[in-house]
């Protein structure tokens, strides 16, 4: 019975705070746009994809950092933290990483479904990257958990930015160009390579602790490089050998997506092939 009442209270806990989201990503984050009006009135599937992003980065982030057996102003500080860290560094990605392309102004006024795909991952990925900081935690050191959910989500952003170049560079495509062009082959595939990112972040940061931050900032960096490595040999297993006969380089850029999806699947693969590799 205990049990089940805490399933119901942390469930309570989760919605309160997708309700305030919602209210904030539609009051705050896109200004001057009703989220309603976007969604059911003008059909915009790029504001679809990005709402959902953003509640699928919220929902995995408090359903690992909520518990109903902390104090009310414990689960009231996660939840705030949660939300202005997700929100906060998704527009900070767009505003410092992504010049040649305002991803809001395309979701909005071009109604660009790539530039929603791609924040659709921002969303998703920073929710994996946050939720890794409360994994196991005690409530003595939440404190220090909300500190490691800032610098990690910092990091992510780095490792977000060198990744996405080093991958424009493997396949001869640049992201923002593609993304103005509305290539969802292209966002598809990066997208895939945000959330393995995130995925090498959040295994890292979710066991247990190596040592300093130092320490586990140089293990994140490791295994960050190794499944970078692993990403570009199954690229390349995959083009060369495996579909010799076509060229994914050619086909992102007409836009096929279905070789886009293969890509991001292979980009989220090899995450987790890193985090065996290192295990």
């Amino acid at each position: 019975m205990a049990q089940f009442l805490n399933i119901i209270s942390t469930a309570i806990w989760v919605v309160t705070w997708l309700i305030i989201g919602k209210f904030v990503f539609d009051r705050l984050y896109y200004k001057k746009v009703s989220l309603q009006m976007e969604l059911f009135s003008k059909n915009n599937a790029a504001m679809g994809f990005s709402f959902s992003g953003f509640l699928a980065g919220m929902s995995v982030a408090l359903v690992t950092s909520i518990d109903p057996l902390y104090p009310p102003y414990i689960n009231g500080t996660t939840g705030t933290i949660l939300l202005v860290v997700i929100l906060l560094f998704t527009r900070l990605f767009d505003l410092i990483f992504m010049r040649k392309i305002d991803l809001p102004t395309q979701i909005i006024e071009k109604q660009n479904v790539a530039a929603g795909i791609t924040e659709c991952s921002f969303f998703l990925s920073m929710g994996i990257i946050v939720s890794g900081s409360f994994v196991g935690g005690e409530i003595t050191s939440w404190s220090s958990m909300y500190l490691e959910s800032i610098i990690y989500s910092i990091i992510g952003l780095i490792l977000f930015f060198i990744s996405s170049k080093i991958m424009s560079f493997i396949l001869k495509v640049d992201l923002e160009e593609e993304l103005l062009e509305d290539n969802r082959a292209v966002a598809t595939s990066f997208s895939g390579l945000f959330l393995g990112v995130s995925i090498v972040i959040h295994e890292v940061i979710s066991g247990p602790i190596a040592g300093t931050i130092l320490e586990d900032i140089g293990i994140t960096l490791l295994e960050w490089l190794i499944s970078i490595v692993v990403m570009i040999i199954l690229f390349y297993i995959f083009d060369l050998i495996l579909f010799r006969k076509f060229s994914f380089r050619a086909e992102l850029k007409e836009p096929n997506l279905g070789a886009g999806i293969v890509i991001g699947c292979l980009f989220m693969a090899s995450s987790l092939i890193s985090f065996i590799l290192t295990s």
